[in-house]
């Protein structure tokens, strides 16, 4: 990406992070097996709800996807979804995700890094807001 991103290749795209909420408790109180398979829903459900786009695993509970083509386009949609998703889950006490959505801006971005880490941010920031909710 960032190859093409030097060449001018790309216009349009953006990055999603996605983090699992209380990964450590869930492991520590209700085990290691109920916490990985935490993370496999949760990247089942990331995968279903952005199905055009490449879904990675980029730590032990986090996620990223690049949002290009359709999935760009109807992004808005998209968060819309999984975040009602997210909202049912936490209403059935099932584990919830947060997420941070940034989009590439060729005046300001040069690399992909950097609209990872606006996305990242924000992710955390809606984390931080959601424990004190």
């Amino acid at each position: 990406m960032d190859q093409r991103i030097a060449d001018g290749e790309v216009s349009e795209f953006g990055v999603v992070v996605f983090d699992v909420n209380d990964l450590k408790e869930i492991n520590d109180t209700q085990g290691h097996g109920v916490g990985d398979q935490a993370i496999r829903d949760a990247c089942g459900l990331i995968c279903r709800c952005f199905k055009h786009s490449p879904v990675f695993r980029i730590g032990g509970d986090e996620f990223a996807v690049i949002l290009e083509g359709d999935d760009y386009t109807n992004r808005n949609e998209l968060l819309d979804v999984f975040e009602k998703m997210m909202s049912e889950n936490a209403r059935e006490g099932k584990p919830v995700v947060s997420f941070g959505c940034a989009l590439f801006n060729p005046l300001q971005d040069k690399s992909m890094s950097t609209v990872f880490e606006r996305a990242d941010e924000i992710m955390y920031h809606r984390k931080t807001m959601m424990k004190n909710v």
